[in-house]
């Protein structure tokens, strides 16, 4: 029996469960997303949680394409500056969604970042925690979308001065970090750990066979080929073809031992943010893990004092 009513049938199967998976020509091209607008608008508190160290915090909620998405936001306790604190959009990695935690999933992370003096805001990407909808970070615009919607909603938070926000993110957020910094001027600076920010190339030619999550074919590559094979389709969507559009300075920290994300993604990024004439701060550890968990003390210091030198 030929296999093509099967693949026929698994395509149709991915166009009508996959969310705009079959319209990705428009939906990831990066110069139409940098026509969208953002206007962002207030948070809605949804609870009141206890105090940190040294910040109040609450779970709050906004729209990013009219679905509602939750996330942890923090304010420090001091007195707040002139024009408001610093503030850092920090976004996680992938976890299940099943398994996601609006306040434990990322406590520690954030939490190290908070008590630093910064207005952090971790939304939950939707189909985390009580997020609506679904989505990935490799095939999909949403979770970017939801970053976008994310920054304009901080924006307009009283305790923010709106010229200081930066980005954090780990693993996929780093990934979903990288299309943020080539549409938006907002960011001011983004540190980007273990993150998936190699080219398609990179990500689904090169070192495929080490990321999991990118191994092919898969439901993406069977509507689109690779980008050997559909050039111009991946030139649309590739940000690392628009990296003269970031302003802000980044940090890249990875572990050579990370088995989830290979460290050849961020030393790409690092070469290719060099040759474009980019401000960039690279960091690689051996011996440790996709968490950076041995120097996480270190990688932190590092990161922070990053963000106080360029927010």
């Amino acid at each position: 029996m030929s296999s093509e009513p099967r693949v026929i049938g698994f395509i149709l199967f991915v166009l009508c469960f996959v969310p705009n998976l079959g319209a990705q020509g428009s939906s990831l091209d990066i110069l139409a997303l940098r026509e969208r607008t953002f206007t962002g608008g207030a948070f809605v508190v949804d609870q009141n949680l206890p105090n940190g160290t040294n910040y109040r915090q609450q779970i709050v909620s906004y729209l990013s394409e009219g679905i509602k998405i939750y996330g942890l936001l923090t304010i420090p306790l001091g007195l707040q500056p002139a024009k408001g604190f610093p503030a850092v959009v920090f976004v996680h990695g992938y976890i299940p969604p099943a398994q996601y935690s609006t306040t434990k999933s990322y406590a520690g992370y954030q939490a190290t970042l908070a008590r630093s003096g910064f207005i952090t805001f971790k939304p939950d990407l939707r189909g985390h925690g009580r997020s609506e909808g679904s989505g990935n970070a490799h095939f999909s615009e949403v979770f970017t979308l939801d970053v976008l919607s994310a920054i304009s909603f901080l924006k307009n938070t009283p305790e923010v001065d709106p010229g200081r926000i930066g980005y954090w993110g780990h693993s996929n957020g780093g990934e979903t970090g990288l299309r943020v910094l080539v549409i938006t001027q907002d960011i001011k600076a983004a540190s980007l750990w273990a993150g998936v920010v190699g080219s398609y190339q990179d990500m689904l030619e090169t070192w495929n066979a080490k990321i999991r999550f990118m191994r092919v074919p898969n439901a993406f590559t069977i509507l689109h080929g690779l980008p050997k094979d559909n050039p111009d389709f991946y030139r649309g969507i590739e940000p690392h073809r628009f990296l003269d559009f970031i302003q802000a300075p980044v940090e890249i920290q990875h572990a050579q031992g990370d088995i989830s994300v290979p460290v050849e993604l961020s030393r790409s990024l690092n070469t290719a943010l060099k040759a474009a004439g980019k401000t960039v701060t690279y960091y690689e550890y051996t011996g440790d893990d996709h968490n950076i968990s041995k120097n996480y003390t270190q990688a932190w210091n590092r990161t922070i004092e990053f963000f106080r030198e360029n927010l």
